[in-house]
C-alpha cells in the first residue's frame, strides 16, 4: 500500500505541480541532520510522521454482499489518515518557498487522487483514497519532530490520505437466513396448519472470529436454545416480529441482543 501510494504521490506532483524530475527530487525520508546534509538538488519531502484510525469514519454494521449463491459477511474496512510533513528544502529559502506553495496549491486541489496517477492496487479501492491539508492542531507537533530529527526547522505543511485497511475477514453462510415451514396437522375432521421459522446466523468475538461452544437462545422460548458450531454458526426457531436472544457461556450471559424477524442478518458480535 505505502510503496504505491508514495509512488502515486511522486507522479501526481511531478505532472501536476510542474515540477520537472530532472532539476527537483521527491524524497519520503526522515529529514535528520546528515540526510539534509547529503542532498545535492532541490528537494520536496514527505515525511510520514503518523498512522491513526479515523474513528469518525469508523463502520460497524457488517457488510452482506452475494456471491455465487451465498451471503459473504464482511467487516467493513477502517480508514486510516496517513499524516504527512511535506517540507521544501534548497539551498535558497526563496525556492523553498516558491516550491512549499506549489505543493500546496497542488494538494489542495485534489481531494482524490487522479485515477492516472494511480497505480492499478490503488484503483478498485473501496472506499478510495481521499486527501487533505491539515490544520493546525494536526501539524502542532512539527516543531517537536524537528527538533527530534536534530534539524533546524522548516516551513512545512500537514498532508493527510485517508486509506481503508480490509480486515479480510469474511465468513461463508447459506444465502437464505430465513427459513418458513408450514405443515399440517390432522384433529379429527379438521386440518390445522401451523407455521415454524427458523433463523441462522454466526456469533463472532469483538475482532471478527467466529466464536464456537455458545448457547444461543430465545429469551421468550423456555428450550435450550442453540450451540454455535465451529463457524460460530447457530439456528433458532423463533416467532415473527421482535425477538430477544440471549448469548451464554457456561451459563452465564456474555450478551442480550434484540432482533427483528424477518431480517437481513442474525449476525450477533461480541463486546469482547
Amino acid at each position: 500500500m505505502l510503496t504505491d501510494l508514495h509512488a502515486a504521490l511522486e507522479t501526481l506532483i511531478n505532472k501536476y505541480s510542474q515540477v520537472s524530475p530532472e532539476e527537483v527530487d521527491v524524497r519520503f525520508e526522515a529529514p535528520t541532520k546528515d540526510w539534509l546534509a547529503s542532498l545535492t538538488r532541490p528537494t520536496i519531502n514527505l515525511f510520514l510522521f503518523d498512522v491513526q484510525e479515523n474513528t469518525e469514519k469508523r463502520e460497524t454494521n457488517v457488510q452482506t454482499v452475494r456471491s455465487n449463491g451465498k451471503a459473504e459477511r464482511r467487516l467493513p474496512p477502517r480508514r486510516f489518515d496517513l499524516r504527512y510533513m511535506v517540507s521544501a528544502l534548497a539551498t535558497e529559502i526563496a525556492d523553498e518557498h516558491d516550491l512549499l506553495w506549489r505543493m500546496l496549491a497542488t494538494l489542495m486541489k485534489y481531494q482524490q487522487l487522479p485515477q492516472e496517477v494511480l497505480p492499478e492496487s490503488l484503483r478498485s479501492l473501496e472506499p478510495p483514497l481521499t486527501t487533505r491539508i491539515g490544520n493546525r492542531e494536526d501539524g502542532s507537533n512539527f516543531l517537536d519532530i524537528w527538533s527530534a530529527l536534530g534539524t533546524p526547522p522548516h516551513p512545512a505543511l500537514c498532508y493527510i490520505v485517508t486509506a481503508p485497511l480490509d480486515l479480510d475477514v469474511a465468513i461463508q453462510a447459506p444465502i437464505v437466513l430465513t427459513r418458513t415451514a408450514r405443515y399440517g396437522r390432522t384433529t379429527g375432521n379438521d386440518v390445522l396448519m401451523e407455521t415454524a421459522i427458523h433463523i441462522g446466523g454466526t456469533v463472532r468475538s469483538k475482532k471478527g472470529q467466529p466464536v464456537d461452544g455458545l448457547n444461543v437462545k430465545l429469551d421468550s422460548s423456555a428450550a435450550n436454545g442453540s450451540t454455535t458450531d465451529d463457524h460460530g454458526r447457530y439456528v433458532l426457531s423463533v416467532p415473527s416480529g421482535p425477538i430477544s436472544l440471549s448469548v451464554l457461556q457456561h451459563g452465564k450471559i456474555q450478551k442480550r441482543v434484540k432482533l427483528r424477524v424477518p431480517s437481513e442478518s442474525y449476525d450477533i458480535m461480541l463486546d469482547e
